[in-house]
């Protein structure tokens, strides 16, 4: 009975190993759509994405010419290959750029994870496949059933995007954090950057106050529209100056000064002040030092904190 009982014991011991192992991978594998993901909405690569996929898409159409394409005249394919093209481009610029101007908050790049890159690609996915089967049917194109056939062609794409984007944000992760490395790397060993005249003062005059400071006393700005925000050192530690003053104002100071740098559209930050970067799917973010705030570095900055 002893024996009989270690032998249930030690089976029930290993499926328990199993089904712990199969509940960690299926943990790690939902997790992953939880982490921060690059955005290419509203972005040069995401027009280059659209036409990359349109090409893709092209191509793939020319070669197996599916759906009852490869029955017909060589004149009327063609004519068929190029609707479909344009129908893809149409469907993936009014996902990369129609609904993040509708959707400004959903698309915001600094919140971007792996789930809303899923739902992003599962409806570039949908729109481009009811798109071109509603086309392919309406000029009799074989038997194409609409919507049917464009439902079973979206549902044959959920799983390669499902492990695509899994796996991608897995090497852009592993990417970023090794440049962030690199990066930190350099910047311990690289010497404060001042102005050609260090001791040059810094003036911002608002509508009701003027703000002087000498250029490294200030850590970084924060500009909304006519509004700006100034974070600075004094002699008892960190301060915050809040001024109505038009923006150009604060760009055309600022610019005169190669330690302020553009790492967002409404960040200029003093390189000096940068304490660590910190690497992710989505890019880079900056630990200020002595200030309690990071600031995500847009994708279309990355190259100016990059060449640093």
């Amino acid at each position: 009975m002893s024996f009989l009982k270690n032998i249930s014991n030690a089976i029930s011991s290993f499926f328990a190993s199993i089904f712990r192992g199969i509940a960690n991978l299926t943990k790690t594998f939902f997790n992953k759509f939880k982490k921060p993901y690059h955005s290419s909405s509203l972005s040069i690569r995401g027009l280059l994405h659209s036409v990359a996929i349109t090409v893709g898409i092209f191509v793939v159409l020319f070669l197996f010419q599916p759906f009852g394409i490869k029955d017909l005249e060589e004149s009327v394919k063609l004519t068929i290959l190029i609707g479909c093209g344009i129908i893809s481009f149409i469907s993936m610029i009014i996902c990369q750029f129609i609904f993040p101007l509708i959707a400004k908050s959903f698309y915001d790049e600094h919140q971007w994870i792996g789930s809303k890159q899923l739902v992003q690609s599962l409806l570039m996915s949908f729109i481009i496949s009811l798109g071109l089967t509603y086309f392919l049917s309406s000029k009799n194109t074989g038997s194409i059933s609409f919507p049917i056939d464009g439902l079973v062609l979206f549902g044959f794409s959920v799983i390669p995007l499902v492990l695509f984007i899994f796996f991608q944000e897995t090497l852009h992760d592993t990417k970023f954090k090794k440049k962030a490395e690199n990066l930190n790397s350099d910047l311990r060993s690289k010497s404060v950057v001042n102005s050609d005249n260090p001791l040059k003062i810094l003036v911002f005059k608002g509508s009701s106050e003027k703000l002087s400071l000498i250029p490294n006393q200030l850590i970084y700005a924060k500009i909304d529209g006519n509004v700006s925000e100034f974070f600075y050192q004094n002699p008892f530690g960190i301060d915050k100056s809040v001024m109505t003053i038009d923006s150009k104002q604060v760009h055309n100071a600022l610019n005169e000064h190669p330690q302020f740098v553009k790492f967002s559209e409404n960040i200029i930050l003093n390189t000096n002040a940068i304490l660590k970067i910190s690497g992710s799917a989505r890019g880079y973010d900056i630990a200020i030092a002595k200030v309690n705030e990071m600031v995500k570095v847009s994708g279309k900055f990355r190259k100016n904190l990059e060449k640093l």
